[in-house]
């Protein structure tokens, strides 16, 4: 029905026309008003559905005392032009047009102008004056109707708002202009204050005619309704600790640019995927803005069974397109050749190798909210899975300065490692599950259902719960409880190979080439976790499950930054294989303890970090971080590295979900 009234837009009131024209007249403003409707429709194809107005031009002749157009000519001029048709869809007090010398015309009215008002030959018409009372219904309405009807359209069909601001000048005042910034008032009520603008849409002047009118901010109203029915609201976004300043989100930029970078991904050929690069900070932005707007997930949440959000949905199909593939695997790194010469022998060095960096890590962020697709007989899917291998097992991305994690110097997330990490974990998991190994199974829920996996509790919600006993903490990490998860490593002698080249007695012969290498994959382990009050009595807590039990042991710290919003969680438990539906009882055993806290970034990452005791000594330190925040049904990525860090000591990945 929305789109109707829009077509209809420029149809003259025709009870007022019949009262004040003759028979002839009345013809004429019926054969006008088809005319301008027909217009209306024909201009909905139009290939810019965001430009600020319709180039096109007209044909006329300009005599001096009338207006000729050719009648096969049916284009209408741009709205902001005072065309003579314009005055369709003016208010009452639009002065009457000109006689003389005005020489704009629309020459699609000429064209169905009835033969006794011509005075001219056959091939041109002498347009007659409009009657100002020919107004569109729609445009006399209050502009609550206008900007329900608008926004219906829009939430259907996002260019036909466009198309309709092409119209008059008056639609387009109230489309674009009616917007931060433009002239709008505040007019006092009983009920307070309401945004009106200066004239009903949007006349100019300054300061406003309403007596004690002040100016305001509308909140770009429409937008925001139009915005409101495709994608998710992010003022009940659950990312961010704080409430959204609503005055600083600029809803008709929003929909543009996903307007936008959802026609590239999913519409564009192969043959525009170069044009599409030179948008790739947009498509970045505009995709991690989309997910960043998610509204949380409750501690019941199960992917497979609830409904996905607008945002989740598109997000899952623009990361599925093969315009982001494109950009991901072309686009998304800069690679700097090595000076110096290669010698024979040494394409594992290190200083002989490409220097490659990332050129947004945005794109590495939402990268990682999907498992990777990722095929073998593809030369460069092979050629980029080798890449992430070499980021992941490379000893010097992970050193003091980090922490020894997927973190920068300051304590914030390095999502280029994180995406590398979750790239070589869950190729692997998908590896193995192809070969039929039942055991991990498990690791097939977490990586399916899109990114809903990755939509966590969020932080909208941060009071202890009420029903809590005192003396319990707050599990607002979901810690306790048994997590699946496993790791992975490179033979000894190729990490040597890669990281130490130097070391030629333990260099494996021969070049390392880790596009076509298969690291080896641990077995899956099952770690029980429970919550510890005291840090000091890490090792003096008891796995129910396991009766583990050792002397005291040092608290877990770390050198980095971090957030204070939440008190850090620490916990212990065991660590065995998982072999099957329940723990084994002749499985090698260790004992685990760690901290979860979170980073120093906006908005806050959980952070997970773990440290493996095996044989009386601490073995292994983990240091990961949760993709999807606390509650996060995908779980945490991270790298592994040697507890008490000796030199030459390797490093992998890791990945653990919670069951």
């Amino acid at each position: 029905m929305s789109e109707i009234v829009i077509n209809r837009i420029s149809e003259g009131d025709s009870s007022q026309s019949r009262a004040h024209a003759q028979a002839h007249a009345h013809a004429h403003a019926h054969a006008q008003a088809r005319n301008a409707s027909s217009n209306l429709t024909s201009r909905s194809s139009s290939p810019s559905p965001f430009a600020p107005s319709l180039s096109s031009s007209t044909s006329v002749s300009t005599p001096s005392r009338g207006i000729t157009a050719s009648m096969s000519d049916t284009t209408i001029a741009p709205a902001d032009q005072p065309l003579e048709n314009s005055r369709l869809m003016s208010s009452p007090s639009s002065s009457p047009p000109r006689g003389d010398g005005d020489e704009h015309s629309s020459s699609s009215l000429a064209h169905h102008m009835p033969p006794s008002a011509s005075t001219s030959t056959s091939t041109s018409t002498f347009l007659s004056p409009i009657a100002p009372q020919l107004q569109s219904p729609l445009l006399r309405s209050p502009s609550e109707i206008v900007q329900k009807v608008l926004a219906n359209v829009g939430g259907d069909d996002v260019p036909a708002v466009a198309r309709a601001a092409k119209v008059c000048r008056e639609l387009r005042s109230f489309i674009y202009e009616n917007i931060r910034g433009n002239p709008v008032f505040e007019q006092s009520t009983q009920d307070g204050f309401i945004a009106v603008p200066c004239s009903r849409f949007g006349a100019k002047g300054k300061g406003g005619s309403q007596k004690g009118a002040k100016k305001a901010n509308p909140d770009q109203a429409l937008w925001r309704d139009i915005h409101l029915q495709i994608y998710d609201d992010p003022r009940l976004s659950g990312t961010f600790p704080l409430l959204r300043d609503t005055s600083e989100i600029d809803w008709k930029r929003r929909v543009q640019d996903r307007q936008m970078v959802g026609r590239m991904l999913l519409d564009w050929d192969e043959d525009r995927y170069d044009e599409a690069a030179t948008h790739y900070d947009l498509i970045c932005d505009t995709l991690l803005d989309m997910y960043l707007d998610l509204p949380p997930a409750s501690p019941s949440f199960d992917p497979s069974v609830d409904e996905e959000p607008p945002n989740s949905k598109l997000l899952t199909a623009y990361l599925r397109s093969p315009l982001f593939r494109h950009l991901y695997l072309h686009h998304s790194l800069t690679e700097e050749k090595p000076h110096l010469r290669p010698l024979p022998g040494q394409t594992g060095n290190p200083n002989r190798r490409a220097k490659r960096t990332i050129n947004n890590p945005k794109i590495s962020q939402v990268h990682c909210l999907l498992p990777p697709e990722f095929d073998e007989d593809v030369q460069e899917d092979r050629e980029r899975r080798g890449y992430t291998r070499e980021v992941v097992y490379n000893a010097a991305n992970f050193a003091r300065r980090n922490d020894w994690g997927p973190f920068t110097d300051d304590g914030k997330v390095d999502w280029t490692l994180v995406d590398a990490i979750s790239c070589v974990m869950m190729s692997n998991g998908k590896d193995i599950i192809r070969e039929s190994d039942d055991h991990w199974r498990a690791a097939v829920h977490p990586m399916s259902y899109g990114v809903e996996p990755t939509r966590g509790w969020g932080y909208t919600d941060l009071q202890r719960p009420a029903d809590l006993p005192e003396d319990e903490l707050w599990d607002w990490a979901d810690v306790k409880g048994t997590w699946s998860g496993s790791y992975a490593f490179l033979d000894y002698a190729d990490w040597v190979s890669l990281n130490e080249p130097r070391l030629v007695l333990l260099r494996r012969a021969g070049s390392l080439d880790l596009s076509t290498y298969h690291e080896a994959v641990g077995d899956l382990m099952k770690l029980d976790l429970q919550i510890v009050k005291d840090p000091s009595e890490h090792g003096r807590c008891i796995c129910p499950r396991h009766n583990v039990l050792t002397d005291p042991l040092p608290v877990v710290t770390t050198y980095l930054p971090t957030s204070d919003l939440l008190p850090p969680i620490h916990f212990a438990g065991s660590s065995v294989q998982h072999q099957g539906p329940t723990f084994p009882t002749g499985t090698p055993m260790s004992a685990i303890r760690g901290v979860v806290r979170l980073t120093a970034d906006n908005p806050p990452q959980v952070r997970w970090t773990l440290v493996i005791r095996y044989g009386g000594e601490d073995r292994w330190r983990l240091e990961c971080v949760q993709v999807g925040g606390r509650g996060s049904k995908r779980g945490f990525f991270g790298i592994w590295t040697d507890a008490l860090k000796e030199e030459h000591s390797p490093n992998g990945p890791v990945w653990y979900w919670k069951d």
